[in-house]
């Protein structure tokens, strides 16, 4: 059962970052998040009474994007039973398929936990979710960009990257990438202009994201997640 489990969910893994990289126009992964002005975030049931478990489940098993959110972040928090990634990555690739950012950005977090995925997966996660307005991912995708030992190592980007955030998270202006940052060619700082005003201008329309909170009630608390800022 372990065994397939696990090939289940690598199965969505691997559906979802293909859909990721085409966008929103591959068939079945639209990317229509409403705006956060015009959101609504309905309060489900968090606690772990065999009623709301069965309630969430089923909306979540029926296609609800909050709900498989809910289902996900439970089980990667170890909410109710024991943690279970095999069930978080099932049910947070299910939302994070629909281009939701809290989903895409804690189903990263937990691949990266688990181990075993590439670096150009966990950034395009990670940055899927920054670009569409998850401030939390956005040191993520900086850091995945600044470090020389990561597969996707892009100075130009990580100038880009922390030009946009660090002027509103300090977890962003660490010494050590500043440090990293004042080694670039000239090229490189020129090529990183380019991106850095392509970033600015993208992000300029785009509304702020909040985490989605999880688990109130249960032996977890209420929490967005580990590595929540």
């Amino acid at each position: 059962m372990k065994k397939l489990s696990t090939k289940i969910a690598m199965s969505l893994q691997c559906a979802l970052l293909i859909g990721a990289t085409a966008g929103p126009g591959v068939a079945g992964a639209e990317d229509v998040q409403t705006p956060a002005s015009q959101r609504i975030v309905e309060a489900l049931p968090q606690d772990c009474s065999t009623e709301s478990h069965t309630l969430v489940k089923t909306r979540a098993d029926s296609g609800d994007t909050q709900a498989q959110h809910l289902m996900g972040m439970k089980a990667y928090l170890g909410a109710c039973e024991d943690r279970d990634l095999d069930t978080a990555v099932f049910y947070l690739s299910k939302s994070a398929a629909k281009f939701f950012p809290p989903s895409m950005f804690h189903l990263a977090t937990v691949l990266q936990l688990r181990g075993g995925a590439r670096d150009a997966d966990l950034l395009q996660l990670f940055r899927g979710a920054a670009e569409r307005g998850f401030a939390k991912a956005e040191m993520n995708v900086l850091l995945y960009y600044v470090d020389k030992k990561s597969k996707v190592y892009d100075i130009a980007e990580a100038y880009a990257w922390h030009s946009f955030c660090a002027p509103h998270d300090t977890f962003c202006d660490w010494p050590q990438i500043n440090e990293a940052l004042s080694h670039m060619s000239k090229s490189e700082k020129e090529k990183g202009e380019i991106l850095k005003t392509s970033l600015f201008e993208k992000m300029k329309s785009v509304e702020r994201f909040d985490d989605i909170f999880c688990c109130a009630g249960t032996r977890a608390g209420s929490s967005s997640g580990f590595g929540w800022r």
